[in-house]
């Protein structure tokens, strides 16, 4: 875990002169529950013995496999390009690095969940593919100031139900953080 610096100030929805940092946050598509509950190929990258598998496969390939599975939207090819080329070379690869340590540093982060009290909107796909609906429910339960919705989306709820989700980020960021908990 990493200890952000605050500085005096005011970025986006960040309150940076606040002791707590943030005055809201939006978050989702995240496995969270303890124990851990996956499924798909996020199971299989968690599980792998180590990184040699990802490296020698093609990431254009895994990732174009993972945004087949949008249920609502087909995504321009300016964005599908983005997204793979986001993971060329070893970047896919040593990015799997971060949920391969979800079973050592989740047990953690469930032991803070219930002491966060910034308002959190939590939103999620339906659909979900590699994080089951149980992971925001868990989340919901545990956070003392928290919002969840689910979409009518698979993994990647903000480009398959983008309409919906900016709907529920904007009204979030335009005050509705401040009704949540009352």
């Amino acid at each position: 875990m990493s200890t952000i610096p605050i500085k005096e100030g005011h970025v986006g929805d960040r309150t940076t002169s606040s002791p707590k940092g943030f005055r809201s946050l939006v978050v989702g598509a995240g496995a969270v529950a303890v124990p851990l509950q996956t499924a798909g190929a996020l199971t299989d990258i968690i599980a792998a013995p180590d990184l040699e598998t990802f490296r020698a496969a093609d990431p254009r390939e895994i990732v174009a496999g993972a945004l087949s599975l949008l249920h609502r939207y087909d995504l321009p090819d300016d964005i599908r390009e983005d997204y793979l080329s986001a993971y060329d070379g070893d970047r896919f690869a040593e990015s799997t690095n971060f949920v391969r340590n979800y079973p050592t540093e989740l047990p953690l982060l469930n032991d803070l969940l219930p002491r966060i009290e910034t308002p959190v909107q939590i939103i999620s796909g339906e659909r979900d593919e590699f994080v089951p609906r149980a992971n925001s429910e868990f989340l919901h339960e545990r956070l003392p100031t928290s919002k969840l919705d689910v979409l009518d989306a698979g993994h990647y709820p903000w480009e398959d139900a983008a309409d919906e989700y900016a709907a529920l980020v904007t009204a979030w960021w335009q005050g509705g953080y401040a009704n949540v908990g009352k």
